[in-house]
């Protein structure tokens, strides 16, 4: 998946519990420069990746606006994971406008909400042995949530190119340009809460936003929080998703010392990933380097 080649620039924005993260890529293949801005919101717009505060959402755009001069770049905008369902769902042979569909005529099967309160979209995703199968990645959110965001957006003058899961975005993140491989996990650490994701190839196929983070518990309590999250998530998948059997973990997000201490508990390889490495970004200095995954995630989306 080769970087364009040719200069543009893109970015990405996330809200989460620190208040707005808006990263901008712009150069050619292999010279890539990254800006990142923080507008800290408080209370927070955010608490554990769902949206508590929609009345601080304009002035921190607003903010954010002035800081960067205005939206000039093509933006992609987060929106916060838990206010996002998504479910690998199996159907017949089909096409895709067919397959969205039928999606809507069973979405109470699959969503905790009704269709008619709801927007949707789907892309086919692949399996281990899904030759032959048709599977399909749905992400649904409350219409009204969607509303929100792209109406703050447009009063100050932002046109998203998309808006995107968070959770998704982070994914892409985290497998770096080249894509994952094989079969596994991601883990992204988060301050409130983190991302569990079983991924194949370039497909995440499950996700699982988790009500745990680096300062939610001690150290040692967090790891075995963690450990049986990510024991009671393989078992899940081995269940539903047949041949997906996990390889690795990969950990990002934060936590010196966490890949290490997770290795010792779970049955599986760990693997330490560095999104700013990842990507040959120059990452902000000191502890603002953590937290970044969603919004560069978005900021590198039209890269691939």
């Amino acid at each position: 998946m080769p970087l364009l080649k040719r200069a543009k620039v893109f970015a990405g924005i996330s809200v989460d519990s620190i208040g707005l993260r808006y990263v901008e890529i712009s150069g050619t293949s292999g010279s890539l420069s990254c800006r990142c801005v923080l507008i800290p919101v408080s209370p927070p717009l955010v608490c554990r990746d769902l949206l508590v505060d929609e009345t601080g959402l304009l002035p921190a755009f607003a903010a954010l606006k002035k800081k960067v001069g205005g939206f000039s770049a093509s933006v992609s905008l987060g929106l916060p994971s838990r206010d996002c369902f998504m479910r690998a769902i199996e159907l017949p042979p089909m096409e895709l406008e067919e397959a969205r569909s039928v999606i809507g005529f069973e979405f109470e099967k699959h969503f905790p909400f009704p269709a008619s309160e709801a927007t949707y979209d789907l892309t086919p995703i692949e399996l281990p042995g899904s030759e032959g199968r048709f599977v399909f990645l749905v992400a649904a959110s409350r219409r009204k949530s969607i509303e929100t965001l792209i109406d703050v957006a447009s009063k100050v003058g932002l046109d998203p190119s998309v808006l995107e899961p968070a959770n998704l975005a982070a994914f892409r993140a985290v497998c770096g340009p080249m894509g994952g491989k094989g079969r596994f996990m991601a883990l992204i650490l988060g301050e409130e809460a983190s991302q569990l994701v079983i991924a194949y190839k370039n497909n995440g196929v499950f996700f699982r936003t988790l009500l745990l983070g680096l300062r939610s518990l001690s150290p040692g309590a967090l790891v075995l929080a963690l450990t049986e999250e990510i024991m009671s998530v393989m078992d899940y998948a081995r269940g539903i998703f047949r041949g997906l059997g996990v390889e690795v973990l990969t950990v990002s997000g934060g936590g010196i010392g966490m890949a290490a201490a997770l290795e010792e508990e779970v049955a599986l390889p760990v693997v330490s990933i560095d999104v700013w490495e990842s990507w040959k970004l120059k990452a902000p200095e000191g502890s603002d380097r953590d937290g970044w995954e969603a919004a560069i995630g978005l900021a590198v989306r039209d890269l691939l």
